[in-house]
């Protein structure tokens, strides 16, 4: 049992690292922000703003979660591959949100919507990725299911709209989402995964 926590824990590790390169790139678009804010001119968008910290909970959740999926078993080199899809789908989209802080002007609320198509498109895949990690590694779907599907289904609508009113309330409804996840299934380490591997 204990060679098994520790060869997890090795193979996981490359998850960790790349979930974590995310994280690293939100907090160096932050300070790279706070260093130059006196010389930056930026007007800021709420919304913009709103989806920066929406991916970092995100990446987060993906972290708090993924000790979880210890209890699936059945890992072998192709579940690894497809389990390496969910950070790297992460990083992606946080490599576009995190704007270059190398001009002087920078208007938030165009940057955003120059790159929503690309950003909401690596984001629909990501959530389609989340509904199948425990089909892929021999359980059935996972309680989250509807959540996951409200995330996808959000994603898919701000990819083909780009009305403001309509991606304000969007995000308003992520962050409820994502609220009710950690209420039912996140409060514990590994809740999730012990749930999926009860059933």
């Amino acid at each position: 049992m204990e060679s098994e926590e520790r060869t997890w824990i090795f193979v996981i590790s490359l998850v960790a690292v790349i979930n974590g390169l995310g994280i690293v790139r939100l907090l160096g678009g932050l300070s790279e922000y706070l260093r130059k804010q006196n010389t930056l001119n930026i007007q800021h968008y709420w919304v913009y703003t709103s989806f920066v910290v929406f991916q970092l909970l995100l990446h987060l959740l993906f972290w708090w979660s993924i000790v979880g999926l210890h209890k699936a078993g059945n890992l072998n080199f192709l579940s690894y591959l497809y389990l390496l899809i969910g950070p790297t789908l992460l990083f992606l989209g946080t490599t576009l949100l995190v704007p270059a802080v190398k001009i002087e002007s920078l208007n938030l609320r165009s940057e955003y919507y120059s790159y929503r198509k690309t950003y909401f498109s690596i984001l629909t895949v990501f959530w389609l990725w989340a509904i199948f990690v425990w089909p892929v590694f021999g359980h059935s779907f996972a309680p989250t299911l509807p959540l996951l599907i409200a995330f996808l289904l959000i994603a898919l609508i701000l990819r083909i709209t780009d009305h403001p009113r309509v991606h304000a309330t969007l995000v308003i409804a992520n962050y409820a989402i994502y609220l009710v996840f950690i209420m039912l299934y996140a409060t514990h380490l590994g809740e999730l995964g012990r749930r999926i591997a009860e059933q």
